[in-house]
């Protein structure tokens, strides 16, 4: 294989995630297909209420690979379908660097100090769980948009604080949001990257085997 074909979400953080998966590979070269993913496009999709599909955040890549225009797929693990499609398979998982999450707050207030009945931006509601069993006095409210989008709320008074992912900020050197790390679970895939290909693609899997889980 001469080059190889990387398809991606187009957002600031994919593509940091992209470089950190490539940068375990200095011999490969490859180019990038950057796309918008239905959940890129339809923000009003809540995935909080349940109303947004399984594969929101995979849609265009996976359809990238079946028709050919790509040799493989880099996500965030998190946004993987719990059901693949059939053509489909994992053939590289990669370790987080950190599974926390981080609250961001407008005045950099902890969990502890936000007035009763502040606003906390989510789109898990696994995070909404957490946040309530701290603080069953605070609203929870949906949110979409990328991790920029969602800060900017913060900062421009839509909303009092946001759940993010703290590899997220860290990644793009957001780590002065940080108000506080969150003590409660997170996703098992939280802070992982998947690669994605059709399957019986041996080939693809040795290139990226180095460091994978899988």
């Amino acid at each position: 294989m001469q080059q190889l074909r990387i398809a991606a979400r187009g957002s600031r953080l994919s593509r940091i995630q992209v470089e950190e998966v490539m940068r375990r590979l200095p011999g490969v070269r490859y180019e990038m297909i950057y796309t918008d993913t239905y959940g890129d496009r339809h923000h009003e999709l809540s995935l909080l209420n349940g109303e947004a599909p399984d594969d929101i955040f995979t849609r265009e890549l996976d359809a990238a690979l079946i028709s050919g225009r790509a040799d493989v797929a880099i996500h965030s693990a998190k946004d993987l379908p719990a059901v693949i499609d059939r053509r489909i398979e994992v053939i590289a998982l990669y370790e987080a660097f950190d599974k926390t999450d981080s609250l961001v707050s407008r005045g950099g207030l902890r969990l502890s100090e936000l007035p009763p009945g502040s606003t906390v931006g989510t789109s898990s509601p696994l995070r909404k769980e957490g946040i309530l069993r701290l603080r069953p006095d605070l609203r929870v409210v949906s949110i979409r948009g990328c991790i920029e989008e969602r800060v900017a709320q913060v900062d421009g008074g839509s909303i009092d604080s946001v759940i993010v992912a703290t590899c997220a900020l860290k990644r793009l050197g957001m780590e002065n949001r940080i108000a506080e790390v969150l003590p409660f679970a997170t996703h098992p895939m939280q802070g992982r990257l998947a690669v994605t290909a059709l399957k019986r693609r041996e080939d693809l899997r040795q290139i990226f085997s180095q460091g994978s889980l899988i």
